[in-house]
């Protein structure tokens, strides 16, 4: 049932903001799913399309690989190369004008409600 839900979901979504990247907002029992697919999207054909950046992630896999198959002391060795990625690709997503107002009124329309528990009456507070 929730598999339809999702294939529905995608079927019918409308973009709470359309640009620079579409993002959309899904409503979940325990709050709220923000989709980034246009954005990941985005970032995944920079990679493939800078060889810098390629050669980058390469690089990253390779490291990770035989990170594995050596004992080592926690320190992650990827770790400088995937700061590098991060900032060449950017990690943020821009919101211009009216997209920041819309997504906050679509994340604050989908969050629960918050139940406030009734004020207790004086002395009524266990000692």
């Amino acid at each position: 049932m929730n598999r339809i839900r999702l294939y529905l979901h995608r079927i019918f979504r409308r973009p709470v903001v359309t640009g620079p990247y579409r993002l959309y907002v899904r409503r979940t029992p325990a709050g709220a799913m923000l989709d980034v697919e246009h954005y990941l999207i985005a970032m995944i054909e920079t990679i493939v399309d800078n060889a810098e950046l390629m050669d980058l992630l390469i690089e990253i896999e390779d490291d990770r690989r035989t990170a594995r198959h050596h004992a080592h002391d926690g320190w992650e060795p990827e770790q400088l190369l995937v700061e590098k990625l991060t900032a060449a690709l950017g990690y943020e997503i821009p919101l211009y004008g009216d997209a920041v107002k819309a997504l906050a009124d679509r994340l604050r329309a989908v969050a629960p409600a918050v139940v406030i528990p009734a004020q207790r009456r004086e002395g009524g507070a266990a000692a």
